[in-house]
């Protein structure tokens, strides 16, 4: 999961150190810095620095950041550089490695003075304030760029955390809304629920204890403990979280209940603002896999009630299919208006940003993308190319569609394209949907995890109702498969843990000598109070499939 924040920290890592320069270079920047800035020729007085806040809005090296400075009445200063958050992660703050870091002024010159310990060294960077005292300019202390950074003087400055003043707002009860950039009801368990998790923290006696529930991923075990003592640490809790001056604790490592393989967890947490928490499992015993973060919101905040929203940065309504295509991007919920939107009649001359979708509905390396019904409305999303998937995704994450109705809009019989195809996808969740053929399948993956399909109908399809191969925990839950036919109507290759639960499958046919269940080389496959009903087949299926509390009522 942690996957691409790994790449995300590689990639400043190395950056720096490919732009990094030599002490002597430093300072001839320095020295060209403070005789090449425009000098303050108004003739007004600079005041003082102290207790000011400054911001550098910066792109010149291709990608975007922010580089802070903070100027302290006591002469100390911080600074630090943020890469914006991607893909549901938190922003990315790079700070400067010293044990102190002082400035001083004179007049509209600044000298910034960084005190190293390993090795012992002292680095010295000089900055020029400019026009009216509301702009400065100073190298790049990150040693990203050559070029000079120049900073805009905010109107107030924001409070920095402190081990003191904000460790106490710990107390609450908190809620997950996030496991690794993934929205936890898309990830399944081993007792079929969704992965949960919630920490209530309170203080005894001057000292702070937690109570700690969680419901893991599948094989990773569960854990309801209870008063469970925290300790507080001047030390952040992983290297690039916004909060690099506190964390807590547990007391004692933690051992996952019904894991599949035993483990010590050391339970790690911090706030990162005053209604989210940040907290992490270190595994003892495996010092070279990163933890998972999960993000945590309190409950009654603000935040929490919008929690539905929290990895959407934009939110859209569309009424007409030319507005639905342009909208389809990461981190983007959109709300369909009634009516139906077919994506052949798109008219490509008025979509601005659409090239790698305007032909085959392809979305490529899309995340938290999120198409929803408004409240009672009927929404149709169709084709009328028989040979395409209506809706594809590859390499990307956390895909919902809830309250459409999706198809093609041909012939029956004529189609070879699926409803809907997922190919490497991490996190699916489809709820109170139609999904009708005559698409091949009404879903096909590949290379598939964490799909949960709920009160959703598949129906009238040419091949068969699902295909899924390498295809990992999914679950049907109170769906209805019915009136397809053709060949396997089930097909299952190189799947693990896929569940049907409360499911009704009815007027199914097979044609040939196929298998209307079909598994090769799949584990944990169950379908637990489904009926079926109605259904044509000589074989119900082939080994590996276990049914619990089921009724049968086919081949009449």
């Amino acid at each position: 999961m942690l996957k691409k924040l790994k790449l995300v920290s590689i990639f400043l890592c190395v950056l720096l150190l490919s732009t990094a320069c030599t002490d002597k270079s430093k300072q001839s920047d320095a020295e060209k810095s403070s005789s090449t800035v425009q000098e303050n020729t108004t003739g007004t007085t600079v005041g003082s620095i102290k207790n000011t806040y400054w911001l550098c809005e910066d792109d010149s090296v291709g990608w975007e950041r922010t580089v802070e400075l903070f100027f302290n009445e006591d002469g100390s200063f911080h600074c630090r550089s943020i890469v914006p958050e991607a893909d549901g992660y938190e922003d990315y703050y790079v700070h400067i490695d010293a044990e102190s870091c002082t400035w001083n002024q004179n007049a509209d010159m600044v000298e910034l003075e960084f005190h190293k310990v390993n090795p012992h060294k002292k680095e010295v960077f000089y900055a020029q304030i400019l026009n009216k005292g509301d702009k400065m300019r100073c190298p790049d202390m990150f040693e990203v760029t050559y070029d000079n950074l120049v900073f805009v003087k905010q109107d107030k400055m924001p409070k920095i955390t402190s081990i003191e003043e904000d460790s106490p707002k710990l107390v609450g009860e908190w809620k997950v809304v996030s496991v690794g950039g993934h929205i936890p009801n898309t990830l399944n368990t081993n007792d079929g629920k969704t992965f949960e998790s919630s920490i209530n923290i309170y203080e005894i006696k001057d000292k702070l204890y937690a109570d700690y529930h969680i419901i893991r991923q599948t094989d990773l075990g569960k854990s309801d403990l209870e008063q469970i003592g925290l300790t507080l640490n001047n030390e952040e809790l992983y290297t690039g979280i916004a909060n690099e001056f506190w964390s807590a604790n547990f007391d004692e490592p933690v051992v996952p209940e019904g894991a599949s393989t035993k483990k010590k967890l050391n339970i790690k947490l911090t706030l990162v603002d005053d209604n989210k928490l940040i907290l992490i499992e270190e595994d003892l015993e495996n010092e070279y896999t990163d933890p998972t973060p999960l993000i945590y919101l309190r409950k009654g905040s603000k935040e929490y009630n919008d929690r539905e929203n929290y990895f959407y940065h934009n939110i859209i309504t569309v009424s007409n299919i030319n507005e639905l295509a342009e909208s389809l991007k990461s981190n983007t919920k959109i709300i369909l208006k009634e009516g139906t939107y077919n994506f052949s009649d798109l008219n490509e001359d008025k979509i601005s940003e659409y090239e790698e979708t305007k032909n085959e509905n392809i979305l490529m390396y899309t995340d938290h993308l999120r198409l929803e019904a408004e409240p009672g409305a009927n929404v149709s999303i169709l084709i009328n190319s028989a040979s395409d998937n209506v809706l594809g995704f590859y390499d990307g994450s956390n895909i919902s569609l809830k309250g459409l109705t999706i198809g093609h809009n041909v012939e029956k019989g004529s189609c070879t394209g699926n409803v809907l195809y997922f190919s490497s996808v991490d996190g699916v969740n489809i709820e109170d949907c139609n999904l009708f053929g005559c698409g091949t399948y009404g879903i096909s993956s590949y290379l598939t995890s964490n799909m949960n399909v709920i009160n959703t109908q598949i129906y009238e399809c040419t091949y068969g109702l699902l295909e899924l191969e390498s295809t990992d925990n999914i679950l049907f839950k109170n769906c209805v498969l019915r009136d397809s036919e053709g060949f396997e109507q089930f097909i299952m290759n190189y799947c693990n843990n896929i569940k049907f639960e409360d499911c009704k499958i009815t007027g199914n046919k097979v044609d040939y000598d196929n298998v209307f269940i079909s598994n090769t080389d799949s584990h944990d496959i169950v379908f637990k109070n489904c009926s079926f009903k109605d259904n044509n087949y000589k074989e119900k299926n082939n080994d590996g499939i276990e049914f619990n509390n089921c009724t049968f009522d086919d081949n009449k």
